[in-house]
């Protein structure tokens, strides 16, 4: 048998550890109802404090300004770019994938990461031209450097649908997690309303002081969540270094025949026939610890990549644009490097150990996603442990508000602002561009609600994976627009053709679809039309902007004249690295070594993930923001 290191790691004595018979009783949820009242109710008071800030902007920099803009310090900013980053899928999604899948769910670490790196790609120079040309809007940066209605259209299609796709999979995150909590005394229709009048409630109240001010204490929440969850898993079950290989000391075995859904299986006098192995993840689940296949592998590497554009997310670029200054947005950088290592463990680590007890479970909870099946045992095992996953629950709900509250707002600015008023109505009111866009959230809320009812939690990664594909298309246009002198028609046939060509694959199928996702291919189409398209144009001469005027190239690089920049070779080394970080260096299905608890590829993988932390860290550090960069509340016009 091949050989399994695992070092003595503190925990549980290995003991049978026998499920917990299900309560099915609404008096057993008494205190966790009691607490997320309590959560509820104190969103109110933020949103009412939030609410009086947004009175005071109001008088100082008008309606449009007030209600989808601010200025906010680095402490503030981390906190509602963690918050906005880590959605739901996190808490649910994860767990559910790492129980479903084993440690392909590890790609989620370096996901963050590689945000990070198209953070530090875009953010610094996106930062300093919003703060010297005025930027609202998510989009403002496409509609001052190509000027076309056209692009400004396609590339509101490219920001907005996405996001009526994250909406819906917040909104589904959402019920599951409020009927399972209720044990489905709320239907899922309801829990929707309930879910759409609350963001609505706090975007009215405050506008993106709201969606700041309660993704700081929502993120407070879900931080304290995720620094407890892997300690008290590991104090009740056993370290993965402990629960891992086959023969671990947790192993037995169980019973697959119950009387009712609710019992827990009768444990077998050894390995009687007919009996399941549990306690251990590679005896229930022994495909964990192979080699993965060259689809898996390819899957990862594009998954990775995905993450590159959501820095390109409309309520992203939002966080970019209400920075107080480039050093925050330095700092927020940083500490988002750190993030991942926190925030994607304890779902990693929760769906691990699901599957390993999963057999010796009450049927309700085997048939429960990772985290309520978990939850829902680990709340019966005492008071502190109950009082965790009360805590659990709520992160999970701030979490997915928290995400939800933000991409509404995007969208309903991109609406607004860019199309209607930039496009369509051109001497709209600020009092009016606000209003039609508090209209604009209610009709997403509504239309996801639609989605939602037809759409389930099992389908959230599909939903995140077309958000990524969709911002693809906008890749052209911001990323060569901040570097090179692209022309705007070159930019436009990019996007039509990647769009078309979605559709056409889409009707007839991908034939390489186990290797290369079908929003991938359109978003190849994508960047070669834009590279033939651009080879072709006659190049014109072009003037320099000036206030009021197009931005140019000439006017991008000006405005980080005062800075040093972040070093693109280590951004590209960071993406290097997560690329070489998938497993394509094995056998596919061939057993590999566990080394603490993980398959030799699965370390190795986490090692890569370390490397690319450090140097990010470097990239952050050699950013040299200008000293003049903090500006007066960020929220100057053109000059």
């Amino acid at each position: 048998r091949r050989s399994s290191k695992s070092p003595g790691l503190p925990g549980p004595k290995p003991r049978a550890m026998a499920g917990q018979a299900e309560d099915q009783s609404q008096h057993a949820n008494v205190l966790l109802y009691v607490f997320v009242g309590i959560y509820f109710c104190l969103l109110v008071v933020v949103a009412k404090i939030a609410h009086s800030k947004k009175v005071k902007a109001i008088e100082s920099h008008g309606e449009i300004k007030a209600h989808f803009s601010g200025s906010y310090g680095a402490i503030s900013l981390f906190l509602t770019t963690f918050s906005t980053i880590y959605s739901g899928y996190t808490v649910i999604g994860i767990p559910e994938e790492a129980f479903a899948r084993g440690f392909v769910a590890l790609r989620w670490i370096g996901a963050t990461l590689v945000i990070v790196a198209g953070m530090l790609l875009f953010n610094p120079r996106l930062r300093r031209v919003a703060a010297v040309r005025g930027y609202t809007s998510p989009q403002d940066f496409l509609n001052d450097r190509y000027g076309t209605l056209r692009l400004r259209l396609l590339c509101a299609v490219c920001g907005v649908i996405p996001i009526m796709s994250y909406i819906t999979a917040q909104i589904v995150s959402f019920s599951a997690m409020l009927q399972g909590m209720t044990l489905g005394a709320i239907p899922k229709w309801a829990c929707m309303v309930i879910f759409c009048v609350m963001i609505l409630t706090l975007e009215v109240l405050g506008g993106m002081n709201s969606v700041v001010l309660t993704d700081v204490v929502q993120s407070i929440l879900m931080i304290a969540s995720f620094l407890t969850i892997p300690v008290v898993v590991a104090a009740e079950y056993g370290w993965l270094p402990a629960i891992g290989p086959s023969d671990c000391g947790f192993l037995r075995n169980v019973s697959p025949n119950v009387t009712d859904i609710f019992s827990v299986p009768d444990e077998c006098i050894g390995a009687a026939h007919g009996c399941v192995a549990a306690g251990c993840i590679e005896a229930v689940n022994p495909e964990f610890y192979q080699f993965p296949t060259r689809s898996t592998c390819c899957e990862i590497v594009f998954f990775l990549l995905n993450m590159l554009v959501t820095p390109l997310s409309p309520h992203i670029v939002q966080r970019t644009y209400i920075a107080t200054s480039d050093a925050d947005m330095r700092i927020v950088m940083g500490a988002m490097l750190l993030a991942p290592f926190i925030a994607q463990t304890p779902g990693i680590i929760m769906g691990l150990t699901k599957s390993a007890y999963d057999p010796m479970w009450p049927v309700v909870d085997q048939e429960a996603t990772a985290f309520s099946g978990l939850s829902a045992q680990l709340k019966m095992v005492g008071w502190f442990q109950y009082f965790l996953v009360t805590m659990m629950t709520c992160s999970t709900l701030a979490a997915i508000m928290s995400t939800a509250d933000s991409a509404v707002m995007g969208a309903s600015s991109i609406v607004s602002i860019d199309v209607v008023k930039g496009s369509l109505l051109p001497n709209l009111s600020t009092k009016n561009v606000v209003r039609l866009g508090e209209a604009t959230s209610v009709i997403i809320c509504i239309l996801a609600s639609i989605m939602g009812m037809y759409c389930n939690d099992e389908q959230l990664g599909t939903m995140i994976v077309f958000q990524g594909g969709m911002n693809m298309q906008l890749l052209p246009a911001f990323g060569l627009g901040l570097y090179f002198p692209i022309k705007e028609i070159a930019v436009t046939s990019g996007i039509i053709a990647g769009l078309i060509s979605l559709v056409i694959v889409l009707i007839v199928g991908n034939p390489v679809e186990d290797y290369v996702p079908t929003v991938y291919i359109s978003a190849a189409i994508n960047f070669l039309s834009v590279a033939l398209v651009q080879g072709i144009c006659s190049a014109r001469p072009r003037h320099e902007a000036v206030a009021g005027e197009a931005l140019s190239i000439g006017s991008v690089r000006d405005a980080m004249s005062t800075s040093r920049e972040p070093k693109l070779v280590l951004v590209a080394l960071m993406l290097g690295i997560a690329v070489a970080s998938a497993p394509w260096y094995g056998t596919p299905g061939e057993e590999e070594e566990i080394i603490y608890g993980l398959p030799r590829w699965g370390l190795f993988q986490l090692a890569a993930f370390v490397m690319m932390f450090f140097v990010g860290g470097v990239a952050c550090a050699l950013w040299k923001p200008p000293m003049d960069s903090k500006v007066v509340k960020g929220l100057e016009t053109a000059t």
